[in-house]
Formats: structure tokens, sequence, C-alpha cells
């Protein structure tokens, strides 16, 4: 059951299933060879982390992407990222330190190759990504804000998925920020200033979000929702 739950989340996240496409029970009996009760379970396990919706007597639908779902997604994130980069620094050790250097030394080698064509390095990148923002706030002690960011995580990374596909001049200003925010990032983690760590942290995740919203979602929908406040 996990192991198939893990497939179709992993299937979601980076786009393989369409959002709000019905899931067809037989096609994935036959295509990944598992019973009718381990897909029942899979899927009820993937609609309780929010993946996928139960419809009455038709069975599952994956989310659909909504501006609403993005936003809600990253506020949470943002707020428990920054506590767990706050507890972390404030738990500060040589073994943590050094985690965020490797992990910051691999996300780096990836942003380099991705002044040419960002698509081609946009799965990779996302999960080094992953790995760095996991490797701020491993040091947090707590196992379940781990978890719960890490869902978080990949409930949006079809989002910032979609956005590196897009053509969209959002692109070249991540290329120039995003990389320069991680440096920044990762010496802040370095000299243990927890306030500034969490403040740059917060607007890390805040220009990130600002910018997948205006490279996959349409400008009226984008209006709509700063009129809305």
């Amino acid at each position: 059951v996990n192991e198939l739950a893990s497939q179709i989340r992993r299937d979601i996240a980076l786009g393989e299933i369409e959002p709000g496409s019905r899931l067809n029970i037989e096609a994935i009996k036959r295509e990944r060879k598992v019973s009718h009760p381990t897909i029942r379970e899979a899927l009820a396990l993937l609609a309780g982390e929010g993946y996928v919706t139960a419809e009455d007597n038709k069975g599952y639908r994956v989310l659909a992407s909504s501006l609403a779902d993005l936003k809600d997604s990253t506020r949470l994130r943002a707020e428990l990222e920054c506590l767990g980069f706050r507890w972390s620094i404030e738990r500060s050790s040589a073994e943590w330190r050094a985690s965020v250097v490797a992990a910051h030394y691999t996300l780096s080698e990836v942003e380099a190759e991705m002044g040419g064509d960002p698509r081609a390095f946009a799965v990779e990148w996302d999960e080094r990504n992953r790995q760095f923002h996991h490797a701020l706030i491993s040091n947090c002690g707590s196992p379940r804000l781990l978890d719960t960011v890490a869902t978080l995580y990949d409930l949006t990374r079809r989002y910032r998925l979609m956005a590196y596909a897009a053509n969209s001049n959002v692109r070249p200003a991540w290329l120039e920020r995003g990389p320069r925010e991680h440096g920044e990032l990762k010496d802040i983690a370095l000299s243990g200033d927890a306030g500034r760590g969490v403040a740059a942290l917060r607007d890390h995740i805040t220009k990130s979000f600002d910018g997948s919203a205006a490279a996959i979602l349409p400008f009226p929908e984008r209006h709509g929702s700063k009129s809305a406040g």
C-alpha cells in the first residue's frame, strides 16, 4: 500500500498525472499489477494527505490546481519551515552545519546548469532544492514538523514544475534570485542568527510563491486574488 501510494504521489507531484483528472482504478491495477483493495487503501491514504479527493460512487480524482490551494499550502509551509529553521539554529551543531553546506553544494551544482534550459533540469533541481530546505530544518528536533513540511513541499511541487515549463519572464528573475538567496540562507545557518534566518527564509518562500503564481495562472485569477487581499 505504501509503495503504491508513494508511486502515485510522485506522479501527481511531478505532473505526470494531470490535476483534476479522474484516477482509473482498472488502469492502475493493470499497469502497477496490484489488487483492488491495495489500490483503494493507497488512494484513501492519498485522500487523507490532500493529493486526491473522493467522489461519491465515482472513485477518486486528483486535486485540481488552484491559486487558493497553492497559497494555503505555501503559507503553512512557510510558517512551519521558519519555525524549524529557528529551532535548528538554536540547537546548532557541527554535524548540522556540515549537512547544510553539503546540501547547498549539491543544489548549487544543478543551479549552475540551469542557465541554458531550466526545463531540462527542473525535476533534478526540485529534488535538490527539497533536500536543501530539509537540511535547513533537519536539526529542529521535531519529526512531526519535518513530516508535515515534506508533505506540503510535495503538494506544491507540481506548481513549481509547471512554472519552469511555462514560457514566461519569471524564469530569468528566478535564475538570478534563487541561487543568491540559497547562498544567503546557508551563510545565515552557519552564522547562528536565528532572527535573520527566519526573515530571509520567509521572504524566499514568499517570492517563490509569487513566481509560481505568475507563471502558471492566468492574469484575471492573479489579479482577482490580489484585489481580494
